[in-house]
């Protein structure tokens, strides 16, 4: 079945610094912990994890609307396929909001809930290494 987790963060950074450290599509690592090693070979992006490697594709990097959008065409960390992420970074005064959008499918229902909480922890740690890096 398709699921969306919709998640949204304050960040006490500049929006612009923000967006440059999103929307570079490399140096993931840098922001979100799960991931240790993180390259780019023009649209596709395989960022690397304790458990294996990410293979992931570069659908939209819109700098006017600041929205970066990518699939995740392989992963060994959820039991979720068909995932497609979305962050918007907006400004907000002297802050960022950053919405991050997680849509997938998900085959035993009875594991949404985990997935959900893990996702959740997951951008809210991202969020706050994207704060540390753009301040």
């Amino acid at each position: 079945m398709e699921k969306i987790i919709s998640t949204l963060h304050t960040i006490n950074a500049p929006a612009g610094k923000v967006w440059a450290n999103i929307s570079k599509a490399t140096g993931v690592n840098e922001w979100l912990p799960v991931i240790t090693a993180c390259h780019l070979d023009g649209d596709k992006r395989v960022c690397l994890t304790e458990k294996g490697a990410m293979n992931e594709t570069i659908l939209k990097v819109d700098n006017e609307n600041q929205v970066f959008q990518y699939s995740i065409d392989s992963q060994p960390l959820l039991p979720i396929e068909s995932v497609v992420g979305t962050m918007q970074v907006k400004e907000y005064g002297e802050q960022t909001k950053l919405q991050w959008d997680l849509k997938f499918t998900i085959e035993d229902e009875s594991l949404f809930e985990t997935v959900k909480q893990a996702i959740e922890e997951m951008y809210t740690a991202g969020a706050s290494g994207l704060e540390k890096l753009s301040k």
